[in-house]
């Protein structure tokens, strides 16, 4: 039986040792092993990056370790609004790694892919010049849409309050260039504005970064005789259909667990 326990006893001292050679990084007890740095930076690249940066990737670990450590030492993980943050963080982080999970290995076929650029074929032949106006918030680009309907100077109004008159004032860029289809970057948009006809304007838009956008179509002119399906293409119709069929999934999969959970609404709270 010693003879047994020591060998036990051995094995486990081996073991210790050999997840210690897998420390890279140790800051005041807290380590980053082989396992976790390869969660980072998958094995078959970090072969290839070479030790600067992978050093560099290590001092950016060591520095955000330390910060973290301080901050519990000194007590913010404890306070109610760092708690909400970071139960959010968590609430987030779960609902879109289920949803991932359900939505599994779904994709775009070729088929799907060509059907769509068949559809919109004529689309890709044109070019368009645009007004915009891209405004912070949904009240004030209902109240500014509501505004153009009524009347107002569209030009005027995204002169004195499109948020892109922040990065030059001098040149506002409430008119773009001609635009070709694909480089608006949200193909739900392209297909609202290049159905445009010219002096139209939209509704308020919702767009990048929780911004809105409004656009009045200048000019809309042809700029090829024919398009072919190439693969820069294929590649956005690939994203954007994809994209669709998430959204589309995502609906319909809240929708049907909704019936397993009980849901009670009450505004009276915030009335008071």
């Amino acid at each position: 039986m010693r003879i047994i326990a020591s060998l036990f006893i051995l094995m486990l001292l081996l073991n210790c040792a050999a997840q210690e050679k897998d420390v890279i990084v140790t800051v005041n007890g807290s380590t980053l092993t082989k396992k976790e740095f390869e969660q980072y930076v998958p094995d078959a690249d970090y072969d290839q990056i070479g030790e600067d940066r992978i050093n560099a990737f290590l001092e950016d670990w060591i520095q955000q370790e330390i910060l973290y450590l301080q901050a519990k030492k000194t007590g913010v993980d404890k306070e109610d609004s760092v708690r909400f943050v970071l139960d959010q963080y968590a609430k987030n982080f779960l609902a879109m790694e289920l949803v991932r999970r359900e939505f599994g290995t779904t994709t775009v076929t070729e088929k799907e892919i060509r059907e769509y650029f068949d559809q919109h074929k004529n689309e890709f032949l044109y070019a368009v010049k645009l007004g915009q106006i891209v405004l912070p918030t949904r009240e004030l680009a209902t109240r500014t849409s509501e505004e153009i309907k009524a009347g107002a100077d569209f030009f005027k109004l995204a002169r004195e309050r499109s948020l892109t008159r922040y990065q030059d004032p001098e040149n506002p860029r409430i008119i773009t260039e001609y635009l070709p289809r694909g480089v608006i970057a949200d193909f739900a948009i392209e297909e609202l504005i290049f159905s445009m006809t010219p002096g139209e304007v939209s509704e308020a838009i919702p767009y990048v970064q929780g911004t809105y956008l409004i656009v009045k179509m200048v000019d809309k002119r042809k700029i090829k005789a024919q398009v072919e399906l190439t693969d820069e293409i294929k590649g956005q119709i690939y994203n954007y259909l994809l994209a669709s069929k998430y959204q589309t999934f995502l609906e319909g999969y809240v929708d049907s667990l909704k019936a397993t959970y009980k849901i009670i609404t009450d505004l009276s709270p915030l009335k008071k």
